[in-house]
């Protein structure tokens, strides 16, 4: 038997080839050449089995090659969005964990840094009977450094500033202290007309003064509420108050105070704006030179004060000295990308220790002159 190398040598493929030949050739001859339906017919069955196969076989090889690319695309885009999504989670989860880690620093510091300022004052008290801006807790300190931040810290007093609270005496309006308060006001370019706002929100009784407001006034606004008819616990209530709008807060913050009691207003420590204030008629320059005076020599007695005073010129008809109990100490840390800034207020009665009635945080003043020089600036550039 013969050895078969290749299809040809199959002896049914060339009988097959044979056969294909002789019906090419019948059909191309005579009529039957001229007849094209029944010449197709009779040539299509040797030819349709070998060109639309290898047609398909191309057409099905490309649509599964452009099929299997779209999938792995697919599939790269998928990984790729788990791995974005994954990493991101733990970016957020790291951010968390140091925020947190920052921020129990950031406490840490600031009740070491009040206790500090605690200690700081009970000390003074007992080698002083004065207090004044020449004693070491009115320095100002420089950042110090802790461990992974910055600290910063400060005390002020008080009792340097006029107390809202000190309209009412004895649960009384006391005209004095209303009449310094309006000579603030009218010193800042405001109203002195908010004083009776001031003293309505503050007394027990619903006559509203010529200028003031009681519950009838604030239930008609939106949201309602009534007058708190008890004592400023901060300066920052002054905004729920009748006529006292951010910018009369802001203008007023760095004169004022929110004390528990009716206190003295401290000579040595009080700024130009609040001594001018004190006296009925007190020029803005005699003011200053009076702080500049007593910030380099303070007063060892409240009698004393009449020596530093312009010839003819009358004492203050409100409590003053040179004692004060109430201090407010300010706090700033920052730890990575963590910035607080606390404020507390702390209480050193006479012969006892000190104590820190409440704290709280701040938050930053934006200040938008600033911003809009800045503005001005680049718009410039």
């Amino acid at each position: 038997m013969a050895t078969i190398e290749r299809f040809r040598d199959i002896n049914v493929w060339q009988k097959a080839r044979e056969l294909s030949r002789a019906i090419y050739s019948c059909s191309s001859q005579g009529s039957f050449a001229r007849d094209f339906g029944l010449r197709d017919q009779v040539r299509r069955p040797e030819t349709r089995d070998q060109r639309p196969k290898t047609t398909n076989h191309r057409l099905k090889t490309r649509n599964q090659n452009g099929l299997a690319l779209i999938t792995a695309m697919l599939i790269v885009a998928i990984v790729a969005t788990v791995a974005a999504h994954l990493s991101l989670g733990q970016q957020v989860w790291l951010r968390q964990s140091q925020n947190f880690a920052d921020l129990a620093q950031a406490e840490a510091i600031r009740s070491g840094a009040l206790h500090w300022a605690a200690l700081i004052l009970i000390d003074d008290a007992k080698n002083s009977a004065t207090d004044d801006l020449t004693e070491d807790w009115a320095r100002q300190l420089p950042p110090l450094p802790a461990e992974g931040g910055v600290v910063v810290g400060a005390i002020e007093d008080a009792q340097g500033r006029f107390n809202l609270n000190n309209v009412l005496r004895n649960d009384k309006p006391s005209a004095e202290d209303i009449g310094v308060l309006q000579r603030l006001l009218r010193a800042q370019n405001l109203e002195p007309i908010l004083a009776d706002a001031l003293v309505d929100w503050l007394d027990s009784d619903s006559r509203a003064r010529p200028n003031g407001g009681e519950d009838i006034d604030y239930l008609n606004t939106e949201p309602a509420y009534r007058a708190a008819n008890q004592r400023l616990h901060s300066v920052d209530e002054l905004r729920l108050i009748k006529g006292f709008d951010a910018e009369a807060v802001s203008k007023l913050r760095p004169y004022v105070t929110a004390l528990p009691q009716a206190t003295e207003i401290n000579i040595n420590t009080a700024p130009a704006a609040v001594l001018s204030a004190l006296f009925v008629e007190l020029p803005i320059t005699a003011a200053d030179e009076l702080a500049a005076d007593l910030e380099k020599n303070p007063l060892k007695s409240a009698n004393d004060l009449k020596k530093r005073l312009p010839a003819g010129q009358a004492l203050p008809k409100v409590p003053y000295g040179v004692k004060s109990a109430y201090f407010e100490v300010s706090v700033a840390t920052q730890f990575g990308r963590l910035q607080r800034q606390y404020t507390a207020l702390v209480h050193r009665p006479a012969g006892a220790s000190a104590e820190i009635l409440w704290h709280e945080q701040r938050l930053p003043v934006i200040d938008k002159s600033e911003d809009t020089e800045q503005q001005a600036d680049q718009s410039g550039a």
